[in-house]
């Protein structure tokens, strides 16, 4: 044995297992007590899709550990007059998720920190992209990388696609994981609808350097803000009123209100579209990851970058063209006339005894 629990049938309107509000029992009827207690009691009455007054969760106990709970046991237990009839069963079907597909378009991020300093230039940069994923999940995906970043500012156009199992009336989704490698079966978990999006610089050959984050709740989005000088602090998270079906154009703020940072995570802008569309309007229409076809819904063209943004190992023209001739540009072409005007001295003096001997034996 695990654990038990011992049920009072004489005593089941007074249990203290029950549902309550404002410490009144939720099964006595809504003419008991106060007037307000009267109110809540008739509000729960009315939401008991949601708040069911009949169930109730036991503590599970053993001899062995006493005053330790167990486990816990969610039910209940219906008591009727001997009659005639009986009321209607109570449907206990478990609600069934429905398929859905998250569509995050990056765009840009603004006033991104600049993490490296070029070894060259001494300029300050970063090498940023963004990594998103549903928390619960291991769906990691990433953005492509926006090199040598100068201003803090970058360009993505990239869209991820995150396929999420949701039940609206509970506001969660279904998150699927197997608690071994030798599982047979998955366990399924209920989860906040929750998307984490971070701000990486990457290193080609150390680990990358985690920049900061912001974690959405997708049930309870911030208000949407029309440009990057519009975000602040002062936002603070709610329903997407305002919004267009599913879809929303956000630019987000990572700051204490709406985020949850593992570092003191500097602070940056990311400008963004989520779109939430079931499994049916996802085939109607499609949409690839990244710019992959069928590249719409909506269209993302290539990022308009700078011509500085590139990697620096892969292009030795352009390393030289905006790094090198970009910061040292007199320096390079006094080099040349330095080196220029010594060759014209060497060979000045290198030629000089013998034009001269030549001169003096009348050889020409």
């Amino acid at each position: 044995m695990i654990g038990h629990t011992s049920i009072d049938l004489e005593n089941r309107f007074l249990t203290r297992h029950r549902a309550t509000v404002e410490s009144v029992n939720a099964s006595l009827p809504p003419t008991a007590g106060e007037a307000r207690e009267r109110l809540a009691l008739h509000v729960l009455h009315r939401a008991l899709a949601l708040v069911p007054e009949h169930v109730e969760t036991r503590p599970l106990t053993h001899p062995a550990n006493p005053g330790i709970p167990q486990g816990r046991l969610k039910m209940w237990v219906d008591l009727f007059p001997v009659g005639p009839e009986l009321p209607p069963p109570v449907d206990i079907t478990p609600r069934q998720p429905h398929k859905y597909f998250l569509r995050v378009v990056v765009y840009n991020v603004f006033d991104a920190p600049l993490q490296e300093t070029s070894v060259v230039s001494r300029e300050k940069m970063s090498d940023v992209y963004v990594k998103g994923w549903l928390q619960g999940t291991n769906d990691v995906q990433k953005t492509d990388i926006h090199y040598r970043c100068m201003d803090g500012d970058a360009n993505f156009n990239w869209r991820l696609l995150f396929p999420v199992e949701v039940i609206e009336a509970e506001q969660v989704m279904l998150v699927e994981y197997k608690e071994h490698p030798w599982s047979l079966t998955s366990t399924q978990l209920r989860r906040p609808p929750h998307l984490t999006l971070q701000l990486w610089d990457n290193d080609l050959i150390s680990r990358d350097d985690y920049l900061s984050e912001t974690t959405l709740d997708l049930c309870r989005l911030p208000k949407p803000a029309k440009n990057q000088d519009d975000v602040g602090p002062s936002q603070v998270p709610q329903m997407m009123a305002e919004t267009d079906a599913n879809s929303v154009a956000v630019t987000f703020l990572d700051d204490d209100t709406q985020s949850v940072n593992l570092f003191e995570a500097k602070r940056g802008k990311i400008e963004m579209e989520l779109e939430v569309v079931s499994e049916e309007e996802a085939k109607l229409r499609p949409a690839g990851q990244g710019r992959d076809d069928p590249n719409m819904n909506p269209k993302l063209p290539e990022p308009d970058r700078p011509a500085t943004s590139f990697l620096w190992i892969t292009s030795p023209w352009k390393s030289f063209k905006h790094i090198l001739w970009g910061c040292y540009k007199w320096y390079c072409i006094t080099l040349v006339i330095l080196f220029l005007l010594f060759l014209f001295l060497f060979l000045f003096f290198y030629s000089l005894p013998s034009a001269t001997v030549d001169y003096m034996l009348g050889i020409y």
